[in-house]
């Protein structure tokens, strides 16, 4: 899970800092804040794969926090670390994606974490055929071609890992540039233009299906 970005907004407890030990020895990207004003000035610069979101009796506060993401259309998953059993319930209610209590061993937070990407992508496995020699590895967000990289930049891959989330579906071309740019981009409509011709030169023309009324969508069986 080289690849995964995860933002933590973390308590004052120390037991968080096991958790956190967890996720740099598995290597994932790590942002961490200690408040929601941080937490969210972060969101306005970067996007995530995953919130994690440290929930005790003293901060019940940043239950309004996952209300306010859902509220904006945050489509991010969010994993509660909650210390007592008290939290879990209001939790799920606020609209978090998951929630576990602080004493999770390592495999059961990995397994977890593994299973929330998942569910964003809807599939069972760690990789969504593109084509018959083509997948999508959502861990480490590569395109292998008969298990050999296809390199094709940072955008065009974030590009493609979108519509995969809503593969079947067209996305417009404003909810496709909310996708992968952070919200103080400057980027227009131009830029999706750009690499989606970049993704279809390296890949092929059939891979994305453009529509000028209905955005973009991704051809895959």
């Amino acid at each position: 899970m080289k690849a995964l970005r995860v933002l933590i907004l973390k308590d004052y407890d120390t037991s968080i800092i096991r958790i956190i030990n967890i996720l740099e020895r598995n290597e994932f990207y790590l942002d961490i804040c200690d408040n929601v004003n941080e937490f969210l000035e972060y969101t306005y610069y970067n996007h995530y794969d995953l919130y994690i979101i440290d929930i005790d009796d003293r901060n019940k506060s940043r239950f309004k926090l996952i209300k306010l993401l859902n509220e904006y259309q945050d489509k991010t998953m969010k994993l509660v670390i909650a210390r007592r059993p008290n939290i879990i319930k209001a939790s799920f209610l606020y609209g978090c994606d998951e929630c576990i209590v602080k004493s999770i061993d390592e495999n059961e937070l990995l397994l977890r974490i593994k299973a929330l990407i998942r569910r964003e992508y809807k599939v069972h496995s760690d990789l969504i055929s593109l084509s018959n020699n083509l997948v999508y590895d959502i861990f480490r967000k590569k395109i292998l071609k008969n298990k050999s990289e296809i390199l094709i930049g940072e955008k065009p891959l974030q590009i493609i890992a979108y519509l995969l989330k809503y593969r079947g579906l067209f996305v417009s071309s404003k909810n496709l540039e909310n996708g992968v740019y952070p919200a103080n981009s400057n980027n227009k409509n131009g830029s999706i233009r750009f690499h989606v011709h970049k993704i279809r030169q390296v890949i092929g023309e059939d891979l994305i299906i453009s529509n000028r009324t209905n955005g973009y969508k991704i051809n895959i069986q």
